[in-house]
C-alpha cells in the first residue's frame, strides 16, 4: 500500500466542490429553521400545515402576503441559496466537461471505482433535482411535491453519505491520503 497521495483535483475543481459543500450544509441548516419556524411558510410544523395550508408556497393568501425580508426572510435565504447550488452545480458541470480528471488512486479497487462514480453522478444530478423540486413545491399548490422535494433530500443525503463513507475508509482505515486530492 502506498502513502503517496495519487494527483489531486484542479483549485478550481476544489474550490466548486467544497462551494457546493458549503452552500448544501446552509440549505439544510436553512431548511430545517425553515421547516421548524412558527411562521409556517415552510410546510413544515409551524402554521403552514393544516386548515391553512396555502401558506407553504411563500406567495402568501388571505392577504398574507410574502415578505422577503421580514417574517419571510428565511425562505428567501434558502430560494437564494438553491439558486446558487445551482449556479455552482452548473459551473461545476462545465468546468468539469472542460478539464481532465487526474487518474484513479491506485489503492481504490474496480468495486470502490464504479461505486464512486455512480455516487458521483448521483450527486451531481440531486444536485439539481433538489432545488428545481423546491421551486416546483414554491410555485405549486400541489402539496404533494413536498413528499418529491424530501425524498430528492434524503436520496442527496443517503449519496453523501457514500461518498463520505468511502473517503473515510480510505483515510481511516486504508490511510492512503485519498483526501488529499480534494484538499
Amino acid at each position: 500500500m502506498s502513502t503517496a497521495p495519487a494527483p489531486g483535483y484542479r483549485p478550481l475543481t476544489k474550490v466548486l466542490h467544497w462551494s457546493v459543500v458549503v452552500a448544501f450544509a446552509v440549505q439544510f441548516a436553512v431548511g430545517y429553521a425553515l421547516d421548524a419556524s412558527e411562521s409556517g411558510r415552510g410546510r413544515g410544523r409551524g402554521r403552514g400545515r393544516g386548515e391553512e395550508s396555502g401558506h407553504g408556497r411563500g406567495r402568501g393568501r388571505g392577504g398574507d402576503g410574502y415578505e422577503p425580508f421580514g417574517e419571510d426572510a428565511l425562505l428567501t435565504v434558502h430560494v437564494l441559496v438553491g439558486a446558487c447550488i445551482v449556479v455552482l452545480g452548473v459551473a461545476r458541470l462545465l468546468w468539469r466537461r472542460r478539464t481532465e480528471l487526474p487518474p484513479w488512486a491506485p489503492t481504490l479497487t474496480p468495486f470502490e471505482r464504479r461505486f464512486a462514480h455512480r455516487t458521483e453522478v448521483a450527486l451531481y444530478a440531486l444536485t439539481f433535482v433538489v432545488p428545481v423540486t423546491g421551486v416546483l413545491l414554491l410555485a405549486s399548490d400541489d402539496d404533494g411535491l413536498l413528499w418529491v422535494h424530501v425524498t430528492a433530500q434524503v436520496g442527496f443525503l443517503a449519496a453523501l453519505a457514500c461518498h463520505v463513507g468511502l473517503v473515510l475508509k480510505h483515510q481511516l482505515v486504508d490511510r492512503d491520503r485519498l483526501l488529499r486530492r480534494m484538499l
